[in-house]
């Protein structure tokens, strides 16, 4: 059975009963799930890629579907912190390190949160727990850090959500009509979060406390697109599905998606409801 590195996809090597290995591409010392058939090991392996193509929610669904055979599944729960708090393990230029970057920042700290106590309290054994514990507090600083840059931003009126680019690398159509609405809005006195200018002076790394700040303050979100692949795609929903989020806790919240040369019944099935 082969099991796939959490930070960079590669292979974990690792002897039969053993909790944790290296991987042979990245080099990184990784805890491997309790797994007891091939089944098991391809539901993992599938929720890891989900998580490292930035697909959160997904990777959510398919560790929590582990979970609801073996809520004692210490790598399952780790799984879903890993993927909650959206975490993607970036290689670092100089030191080949594989860095941990969130891009779904929240208020409560990661050590506090109930997966992450339930991996502890489910771990094989010493080791694991250590490794667990490293790397929580590892995220809890960059979660600290994007805390502190957050709030020191102004409230936000309207989040705009779009796709800027295509695959080729062009500008999208939907960026040229957001930026449109984002100059009427402005102009007519709101305070708008549009990437393409709010985030034009940030490296991509820092992008995350602005947008958390922006999320979490701004009372109404526009989803704009011309195509239905836009409105899925990956750091498109990321940001509409986090709004979405806080809209279940906050009714005064307001998700407007916006659609033109495309058939509202070829929307998201989250948004064709509203």
């Amino acid at each position: 059975m082969i099991i796939k590195c959490k930070m960079c996809g590669g292979d974990i090597q690792f002897n039969p009963g053993e909790t944790y290995g290296q991987c042979d591409h990245c080099g990184c010392t990784s805890t491997i799930p309790k797994v007891s058939d091939e089944q098991l090991t391809n539901l993992f392996n599938r929720a890891n890629h989900f998580r490292r193509q930035c697909e959160f929610d997904k990777a959510v669904s398919a560790y929590e579907h582990i979970l609801e055979e073996d809520n004692a599944n210490a790598e399952a729960h780790w799984g879903v912190v890993l993927s909650k708090f959206g975490i993607e393990y970036v290689e670092d230029p100089v030191t080949h390190e594989r860095i941990p970057t969130c891009h779904r920042a929240q208020v409560e700290s990661i050590l506090a949160d109930a997966d992450y106590q339930d991996a502890l309290r489910y771990a094989a054994d010493a080791t694991t727990r250590d490794l667990y514990e490293k790397e929580a507090k590892r995220i809890a600083e960059i979660q600290k850090g994007i805390l502190a840059i957050s709030s020191q931003e102004k409230p936000y009126d309207v989040f705009i959500c779009y796709k800027e680019t295509d695959d080729g690398g062009s500008r999208t159509k939907d960026s040229a009509l957001a930026q449109e609405i984002y100059y009427e809005l402005v102009n007519a006195g709101y305070k708008v979060f549009f990437s393409r200018i709010t985030l034009e002076d940030k490296l991509g790394r820092e992008y995350e406390p602005y947008i958390f700040a922006a999320l979490n303050s701004a009372k109404v979100m526009l989803v704009i697109g011309t195509k239905p692949e836009n409105f899925r795609a990956v750091w498109v929903k990321n940001e509409w599905s986090r709004y979405l989020a806080l809209m279940k806790t906050d009714r005064k919240r307001l998700l407007i998606p916006c659609y033109r040369d495309m058939d509202p019944y070829d929307l998201p099935e989250e948004l064709s409801s509203l």
